[in-house]
């Protein structure tokens, strides 16, 4: 507890740094696509205390950038659509002295090269994965995502199935669900993509329909650079969003039917309003062997709404699929 005080102090402390330095007017680089300025530095200070270091791989027609931290055995970690490797940040804090952690920029998204002209759709990026893992020299890695990521985890399970140590599930995408979410009703009826923002005040909705409650440490000129982002990305999001629905959601198919049987563990917020925690009840009954967990008072990025509860919850299950 008091680790943990400590660095949240001296984030505090970094943050209001980076401030000063964007209300002087310092032209403040960060690495090409990254955010820049002092939001790009308030995100790099967070990486540094979660003990992540920014390093960047190519594949074939992508620069991937990506975060490497910790000791022990390999967990690589997949982010949601539209999201980023620094979603990450705040859980990693508590995983990389139990694992090196590996959290990337899936192609598209992040700091990622942007080829308008490419395939975004699950299964293409199940590949691209599989290309930065063998470029990672990861052999059999422990491997979890969230919405999007944990989709294109538990695919990349289903079709590499002796190179996966195991699959931590964080609100899945890919699933049918018996209850559809508030955001699948509003794309269904009216076509809107909710998950994509062209403002500022269009950002702000998408954190609150992701989030349950939002975090602490999220200054406003670390949203606007976010906001900015987004707006940016908004046009590519929105084709890579419309790709996904022409595939089947049949993660709860494509699993019993592979050679992967887990383990898995799959996470889930109970007020999540983009993908209804009913799917962690369709997962569950396609694998048995799999364990759940919800969690009460939280969305749909668990990771990042209670980072501390979600990793000591991982931990734990490690600790009991090693035994």
């Amino acid at each position: 507890m008091k680790k943990h005080s400590t660095a949240i102090k001296r984030l505090t402390a970094l943050l209001a740094s980076t401030a000063l330095v964007g209300l002087s007017g310092c032209n403040v680089q960060a690495p090409e696509g990254e955010i820049q300025g002092a939001a790009g530095l308030a995100i790099a200070a967070e990486r540094a205390i979660s003990g992540l270091e920014r390093k960047v791989l190519q594949i074939d027609g992508f620069v991937v950038p990506y975060l490497q931290g910790g000791q022990g055995e390999p967990l690589v970690l997949i982010h949601g659509f539209g999201g980023s490797k620094d979603n990450f940040n705040r859980v990693a804090y508590y995983l990389t002295k139990h694992y090196t952690v590996y959290s990337i920029d899936v192609p598209g998204f992040g700091a990622s090269t942007r080829d308008l002209n490419a395939d975004y759709v699950i299964n293409t990026q199940i590949d691209r994965v599989h290309e930065i893992i063998e470029k990672l020299g990861l052999e059999k890695p422990h491997i979890g995502g969230n919405s999007m990521g944990g989709w294109i985890s538990g695919a990349y399970a289903a079709k590499y199935p002796g190179d996966v140590a195991s699959v931590w599930f964080l609100a899945p995408a890919g699933l049918v669900e018996s209850r559809k979410s508030e955001v699948i009703q509003k794309f269904e009826k009216t076509g809107e993509i909710v998950l994509t923002a062209s403002n500022r005040e269009e950002f702000e909705k998408i954190v609150d329909v992701v989030m349950y409650e939002r975090p602490a440490f999220a200054p406003g000129f670390v949203v606007d650079a976010m906001a900015a982002r987004a707006a940016t990305d908004q046009s590519l999001h929105k084709r890579i969003y419309k790709d996904f629905k022409t595939v089947p959601s049949d993660l709860a198919a494509v699993l019993p039917a592979s050679a992967y049987k887990g383990p898995g563990l799959i996470v889930w917020g109970k007020e999540d309003r983009v993908l209804h925690v009913d799917g962690a009840a369709e997962l569950k009954a396609a694998m048995p062997g799999f364990d759940v967990i919800l969690m009460d008072k939280v969305g749909h990025v668990p990771m990042m709404e209670q980072p501390k509860q979600v990793a000591a919850d991982y931990v734990k299950w490690r600790e009991m699929i090693a035994q």
